[in-house]
């Protein structure tokens, strides 16, 4: 079933694919965009890293508001959820990749990345975990579970993704792998494979699961800025320019275990990556830069008491992940010793009392929750748990129609946004509703279809379930919610 619905609707977003003529459909400029995302960075995280590294690449941003992140699940969301509201403009629950329910029927969420290809755009996702993790994931497919990986990882190929990076060998198939290959894409799995690649399409698989925290890398290992600077070098060579996704994942990952030192390696390692990103858009004046994060995770708070409470200097000499702290306490590691060794910090009896429970416990992650516990409480950090949390995060903008991201505003206001940039410019289109014709695709009701009902459907009724005449009018593929691809055919329509 979930074949026959992928297949029906990629047969829908080829045949619309291939009729639009809009390689040059964007007259603000606005050729390239590149969304970076900060998987469970919010603004404690960020002042945190401030405090450890100094000044932020993601200080110099000229425009700047803050994004709510609830889901159709409730005030917190997950990946699953945010990314699919980041990528569609539209809500969703937790734990469905661009996807939906609409009275009991599941229905796919055309995304910002299918709207580029149908622009003649290249595409790129570029992440340290998996890349069929939620977030890439939200992009470039379509299934109602984030677990659904291996299928996820077939969807990604057969959407013709330019460029994906990241982890998630595991998750690959040989049938899947050799489909890669069946569609030219070049398939890398070291640093050295990557410099050799050119251009063309490429998959980037450079660990079996997640890439290792910065904390945990050897030299061997790919870092996000190598993995970003081959993805626009190779992007940038399309001539209608490109949309690129850039995830940090494993900031949320270290939020979860509560590991400050991995928190602020994390972070640090994606502001560097947003700095070369904000520096390629300087340059070129046509690409837009979003930075955000889809939730925030752990509830950080800095400084446990009045005063300058967070050891600093012993957050910069740990030299290892909590995870990798772990591993080495489960097979066997004296606690005192690793901990010493990795931190600097001593334990008391009753911390080894606590970490040797936790070591035996059934699980898998009490170890490790512990180990943050213990050590955050020592640096005057503290977290609110190890899940995410309902607060606001940072929303961040710079390029052309970059004024238009201040304020609160929600994922789905973002996305819409963002919407609007790729696919009209950055311009205003002045429309009146003067009734309903009855004419599919007329939302005016001025009996023609033109760009004003493509404009008036994207900014009044993007996710809206239809249950009103206007709204029927609008949903040009029948599927019983308004999404980019109405917008898209109502566009095409007109032309």
């Amino acid at each position: 079933m979930m074949k026959m619905k992928l297949a029906r609707f990629l047969l829908i977003f080829i045949i619309f694919s291939s009729m639009f003529p809009f390689a040059n459909a964007s007259p603000s400029g606005v050729r390239n965009v590149i969304i970076l995302i900060g998987d469970g960075m919010g603004f404690s995280q960020l002042q945190l890293t401030k405090l450890v590294y100094g000044h932020l690449n993601m200080e110099d941003f000229p425009y700047t508001g803050i994004e709510l992140t609830d889901s159709l699940s409730g005030e917190v969301t997950d990946s699953a959820a945010a990314g699919t509201a980041i990528a569609t403009g539209v809500k969703t629950y937790n734990r469905m990749i661009s996807t939906t329910n609409v009275t009991g029927k599941l229905v796919n969420l055309t995304t910002l990345l299918e709207i580029a290809q149908m622009l003649g755009k290249a595409t790129g996702l570029v992440t340290t975990t998996r890349i069929t993790h939620a977030t890439p994931a939200v992009f470039a497919s379509h299934v109602p579970d984030r677990d659904m990986e291996e299928e996820i990882a077939r969807q990604l190929i057969l959407h013709n993704v330019t460029v994906l990076m990241g982890g998630g060998r595991e998750k690959f198939s040989e049938e899947v792998l050799k489909l890669a290959e069946d569609y030219g894409y070049s398939i890398v799995y070291t640093r050295e494979d990557l410099e050799k690649v050119k251009d063309g399409k490429v998959l980037g698989l450079f660990a079996e699961g997640h890439l290792p925290y910065v904390l945990d890398r050897s030299e061997e290992d790919v870092s996000l800025l190598e993995m970003t600077k081959k993805a626009i070098e190779i992007l940038e060579k399309n001539p209608n320019g490109f949309f690129l996704m850039i995830e940090g994942g494993r900031i949320d990952h270290a939020c979860h275990a509560n590991d400050v030192a991995s928190i602020v390696a994390e972070t640090k390692e994606f502001d560097d990556v947003v700095g070369y990103v904000l520096d390629y858009a300087r340059r070129r004046g046509d690409t837009l830069v979003i930075v955000l994060a889809d939730h925030e995770t752990g509830g950080l708070g800095i400084g446990l008491n009045y005063g300058h409470s967070v050891d600093i200097d012993s957050i910069r000499r740990i030299d290892a992940s909590i995870e990798e702290m772990s591993k080495e306490i489960k097979s066997g590691g004296d606690i005192r010793d690793v901990i010493r060794r990795h931190t600097g910090l001593e334990l008391t009896d009753e911390e080894v009392k606590e970490i040797e429970e936790a070591k035996n416990s059934t699980n898998k992650y009490a170890l490790g929750n512990i180990i943050g516990e213990i050590i955050s409480k020592k640096l005057g950090v503290g977290f609110v748990s190890h899940k995410h949390t309902g607060e606001p995060v940072p929303l961040l903008a710079y390029g052309p129609g970059a004024e238009n991201f201040v304020g609160f505003k929600h994922h789905v206001d973002t996305a819409k946004v963002i919407a609007k940039l790729m696919i009209f410019g950055d311009r205003s289109i002045s429309f009146t509703i003067k009734g309903v014709s009855k004419i599919k695709g007329d939302v005016t009701g001025d009996y023609r279809v033109d760009e004003r009902d493509a404009y008036a459907t994207l900014m009044l009724l993007l996710g809206d379930l239809v249950d009103t005449e206007l709204e029927n009018i609008a949903d040009m593929d029948n599927n019983g919610i308004i999404d980019l691809l109405d917008v898209m055919a109502i566009l095409q329509a007109s032309s």
